[in-house]
C-alpha cells in the first residue's frame, strides 16, 4: 500500500490492535522467527481481518434517499 489515506491509516491501526492482542497472548519477547506456523498464521489473519473489518465499517454508505 503506497501512501495510505486517512481511512486506510485508521484500518492499519485497527489491524495493529488485533495483532497486539494476539502478541500479548503469545508473549512480546517472542521473536518472529520463533513463532510456530500456527502463531504466524494467526498474526497474519488478525492483521488482515482487522484491516478488512475497519475498512468495511468505515465505508461510505449510499444515501437511501438518492435515486440511482
Amino acid at each position: 500500500m503506497i501512501d495510505p489515506d486517512k481511512r486506510e491509516q485508521a484500518a492499519l491501526r485497527a489491524a495493529l490492535r488485533n495483532m497486539a492482542e494476539l502478541m500479548a497472548e503469545i508473549g512480546w519477547t517472542t521473536r518472529f522467527a520463533d513463532l510456530s506456523e500456527e502463531q504466524a498464521l494467526a498474526l497474519a489473519t488478525a492483521a488482515v481481518d482487522g484491516f478488512q473489518e475497519a475498512m468495511q465499517t468505515s465505508a461510505p454508505r449510499p444515501d437511501p434517499e438518492v435515486p440511482f
